[in-house]
């Protein structure tokens, strides 16, 4: 969701080297990036004490930047940047942020999507509606290319089913009820902790043509992989919001969270809503349009997937 975020900064600045700076898990998402200059990613262990915090400023001091933003409104990300001595630091107004940045912006009153909301920090009265961009280098489509020969398919549809919240994650149950009797492949994408979890849906799902590569590859391989897919049927998770950047047609089941301010942007996805898991009799929810996952047709999502493919 940072990525228009990026791509709106070159355009307003655009003679200058940018840098982002980001925790090293989701580094690879910025790679080759074409308004980037550099990534600087951040292990857990320079997060973390007040000595490695302080070392990891001092560090960044010696690049001699001019203008800063903290996107997160963590405590830490303005200390690291008023500790860089960046002579101009630009972050919402939250957590006691406020003597370390030198232009604290209001948090927006109205719920925006998180994309929009970073776009604020650059103009209060930007109003865009700007698309997450991938950039994807010839010898990462070669290599994605040799690697899904490899794995025996072509153009699968790619399932992503599992989260870090485990209320978010799609049941094996109703994975088999969407695919039951298709002649598409499928191959499930995850980490590897994931892998059991793969393995098991893979055995629910024994009529299907069904395969996992969860933690075989790196987030930039799995990125790459992606890329080559028919279309994707993923939860609430970064995954999702990867393909849906690729511009891989993306029916997402959005679960616990707020789908206006976190749902995944691309040209072409359809978000399911739903209470994840059901409350079954205890549910009060009797607004007009609401989906329950488990009224979730095959056919339905069929048809968003379709629709989707055919734009």
């Amino acid at each position: 969701m940072a990525l228009p975020f990026i791509q709106k900064i070159k355009a307003y600045h655009p003679k200058a080297e940018i840098y982002i700076i980001c925790k090293e898990w989701v580094a690879d998402i910025y790679k080759n990036h074409k308004d980037l200059t550099k990534v600087i990613p951040l292990s857990d262990s320079d997060l973390k004490g007040v000595y490695n915090i302080t070392s990891k400023g001092k560090i960044l001091k010696s690049e001699n930047f001019d203008l800063s933003y903290t996107l997160t409104e963590s405590f830490r990300s303005a200390l690291i940047l008023w500790l860089s001595n960046i002579q101009i630091r630009i972050g919402f107004n939250a957590q006691w942020r406020r003597y370390l940045l030198t232009k604290p912006v209001a948090r927006p009153t109205k719920l925006l999507h998180r994309s929009e909301k970073y776009l604020k920090l650059i103009d209060e009265k930007l109003n865009d509606e700007t698309m997450p961009k991938f950039f994807i280098s010839e010898d990462e489509k070669n290599w994605a290319k040799i690697k899904m020969e490899q794995i025996g398919f072509k153009k699968p549809t790619a399932i992503f089913p599992f989260s870090v919240g485990a209320g978010r994650t799609l049941s094996a149950e109703n994975i088999k009820k969407w695919i039951k009797g298709s002649s598409k492949k499928y191959l499930i994408f995850g980490s590897i902790n994931d892998s059991n979890k793969a393995k098991a849906l893979i055995s629910n799902c024994n009529n299907n043509s069904v395969k996992e590569i969860c933690g075989k590859f790196t987030l930039r391989e799995s990125i790459s992989l992606i890329a080559l897919c028919e279309s994707s049927i993923a939860t609430d998770s970064g995954l999702g919001h990867i393909s849906a950047a690729l511009g891989i047609p993306t029916v997402s089941f959005f679960g616990k969270g707020n789908s206006l301010e976190t749902s995944p942007l691309g040209e072409k996805t359809k978000v399911f809503k739903h209470c994840n898991p059901c409350r079954g009799n205890k549910c009060r929810n009797n607004k007009v349009g609401v989906v329950c996952i488990k009224k979730i047709s095959k056919k339905d999502v069929e048809i968003a997937v379709n629709q989707l493919i055919d734009q």
